[in-house]
């Protein structure tokens, strides 16, 4: 099944990488960084496939455990279908640096960029009307969506839902995470909490709250499937000893790789983190703006985009461990590597202080300017610039000219 998809996009991304290759005169120095960069590509391989299997492993524990809910649906159950969600999503979030250039992830073919399952997996925002009943702003709940539209989606499944998502418009959304997410904390209308669904929307029968719960139950069924089936695709793709996307990249000139390698980190931490997923929240301080804004997890989501620009930077994580494009900086300008390494440091520390905080993200980005809050949001923001800035002068060391889409 192919579907196209309308992903949330970046406001400046990185395009493209351009390689350049320079000439060097000494001889074993050329042979040394050849092989520096080759095992640098090969770590980053197995990187990606060792992050895309923990997040299908954990993918399929949510699924278990939604499963279970809605064969027996109790307070109990739907507490671990929760909490496999939350146990899901910081795996998913390591992998997102992965991302930007064509790989599994975005594209099926080179020729259309609008192509691969990211947009099933991860869209956002999300309409919250656009699947489920809502409560308005007056209070008043407004029966709606796909749940309860059982005229236009007589039948729920993952071919229905797939075909169904983000058609209307960029945040009709009907699959992936945040749908997965919605349909099991409903919408956050606490300052202090994520959203309070109740287990009973659930229950067939006695007992039952809102409308049309065998269907409520189906679509989650379906979408919680999905995303597994989504990940193994990926997973599948750049597992090792396959005719796959992953033999493909290391057959790769190498320093073609590197620019798909750089292309991926600067992406993330530049315009998609530092601005699409924090400074257009923190600017407009709204709520809306959040990345998991239903669980009140994105602080989690933030953290480990970056740890996932980080993994790739260094070449590890903590069952990979090789050499990092960082490495190849180093053999060009320490200093700027070691600034490349603070860099990205600081962006993850400054999230975690606002985490250390105990307040959730739609919290965190109200107030003045010189909350503690809004400081280390502030200080995360343009460490993630700066370091994408640092990134393309790193790429330059090693003759790889990465270029804005301005």
């Amino acid at each position: 099944m192919t579907l196209a998809f309308r992903a949330r996009r970046f406001a400046a991304p990185f395009l493209f990488a351009l390689v350049t290759v320079g000439c060097g005169s000494d001889d074993d120095a050329a042979d040394e960084g050849a092989q520096l960069q080759q095992e640098v590509v090969q770590s980053y391989a197995a990187l990606v496939s060792s992050s895309y299997a923990d997040a299908l492993k954990t993918a399929k524990a949510l699924d278990t455990s939604v499963v279970a809910f809605l064969d027996d649906p109790t307070e109990d159950s739907f507490r671990d279908a929760k909490d496999a969600w939350i146990a899901s999503r910081n795996p998913y979030s390591d992998t997102e640096a992965f991302r930007f250039y064509q790989g599994p992830i975005d594209n099926d073919t080179d020729d259309d960029i609008e192509d691969g399952p990211e947009g099933r997996i991860n869209s956002w925002p999300l309409d919250e009307a656009f699947i489920d009943y809502v409560v308005d702003g007056e209070g008043e709940v407004v029966v709606g969506g796909i749940v309860n539209d059982d005229a236009n989606y007589p039948t729920l499944d993952a071919d229905s839902l797939s075909a169904a998502n983000a058609v209307e418009s960029e945040t009709s959304v009907s699959t992936g995470y945040h749908a997965i997410e919605f349909l099991l904390w409903g919408q956050d209308l606490s300052a202090t909490g994520p959203g309070e669904r109740p287990y009973t929307d659930y229950v067939v029968g006695e007992g039952g709250t809102a409308e049309n719960q065998a269907r409520r139950a189906d679509y989650l069924r379906a979408v919680s499937q999905l995303l597994v089936d989504d990940l193994t695709t990926v997973n599948d793709a750049w597992a090792d000893g396959a005719a796959n996307y992953r033999e493909y990249f290391l057959g790769l000139p190498p320093k073609e790789a590197l620019g798909k390698i750089l292309l991926g980190m600067g992406s993330l931490a530049g315009a998609e983190l530092s601005h699409e997923r924090l400074e257009v929240a923190f600017e407009n301080k709204e709520q809306e703006d959040e990345h998991s804004c239903f669980s009140d997890n994105t602080l989690e989501d933030l953290e480990h985009n970056a740890k996932s620009v980080q993994n790739a930077l260094l070449g590890r994580n903590a069952k990979v461990s090789g050499p990092g494009v960082v490495d190849l900086i180093e053999a060009k300008d320490a200093a700027l590597a070691q600034e490349l390494r603070d860099g990205i440091q600081e962006a993850i520390d400054e999230i975690d202080e606002v985490k250390k905080l105990g307040v959730p993200f739609d919290q965190a980005i109200l107030g003045d300017d010189d909350s503690e809050a809004r400081q280390h949001l502030a200080a995360a923001i343009q460490a993630l610039k700066t370091f994408a800035e640092n990134l393309v002068e790193g790429a330059q060391a090693i003759d790889i000219e990465l270029k804005f889409d301005e």
